[in-house]
């Protein structure tokens, strides 16, 4: 009896092994992780679809603002006018190296960078800016085309005719610079004029003294055969 019961709890004792080396191959360690390809596709498309709408939506904005600034669309004017070069300078450097606050509230026109009232639109640096006021739309609120009117002869050689006068008139003695007092500029000319005579004074005692000398150190034979005899007498 004693060994049956020996026995007995052996056999417990292996099927409880059993079971649990049952439990842990039971166990998947290999399991990889599966998506579902349907709804991550389904995501993507919806996702790709808002932000084009945002994007038109964008374009459209920029569209309308530009239309609403584009005086043919508005009825103001009936055709673009060619385009013509500007009458005025371009101010880039007013603003170079001056420190200046932006808060969210700082208007755009006194934001950092170059601002275009006629677009109002402001850009980062000066080329983007000249990139802008050349460009298109820029000339198209202003009511121009991009189309430049073709210069005839008489209009190139009228052109170099005013260039000319206009470089003869600046090369003139009586030309005065714009806001500058006609009797300073005469005074300081007779100033030249008088520091330039006593240069040529001092010049010429120099030479005269410096031909004394040398005529000093000749032989008197020499002199007289070279013409200098007459400077030693009168001395």
């Amino acid at each position: 009896m004693a060994g049956d019961s020996k026995a007995i709890v052996k056999k417990e004792g292996g099927n409880r092994k059993e079971r649990r080396a049952n439990e842990k191959s039971k166990v998947d360690n290999t399991h990889r992780r599966t998506w579902d390809k349907e709804d991550y596709e389904e995501r993507a498309a919806a996702r790709e679809k808002i932000e084009q709408e945002e994007e038109e939506s964008a374009i459209d904005v920029k569209r309308r603002k530009r239309l609403e600034r584009d005086p043919l669309h508005q009825g103001i004017i009936v055709e673009r006018a060619q385009l013509k070069q500007r009458d005025f300078s371009l101010d880039l450097t007013s603003r170079l190296g001056k420190s200046q606050v932006i808060t969210s509230s700082t208007p755009l026109n006194q934001q950092a960078g170059y601002y275009c009232s006629v677009c109002d639109c402001i850009l980062r640096d000066s080329a983007s800016y000249l990139d802008h006021i050349n460009g298109k739309y820029h000339n198209r609120a202003l009511g121009m085309s991009m189309r430049v009117e073709r210069s005839t002869a008489d209009q190139v050689r009228n052109r170099f005719d005013a260039l000319k006068q206009k470089k003869y008139q600046s090369e003139e003695p009586d030309y005065v610079p714009d806001g500058f007092d006609r009797r300073v500029l005469e005074q300081q000319e007779a100033e030249e004029r008088e520091r330039e005579e006593r240069r040529e004074r001092k010049k010429a005692k120099r030479e005269a003294k410096q031909d004394d000398e040398d005529a000093d150190g000749l032989d008197p034979d020499m002199a007289a055969a070279m013409g200098f005899a007459g400077f030693s007498g009168g001395r």
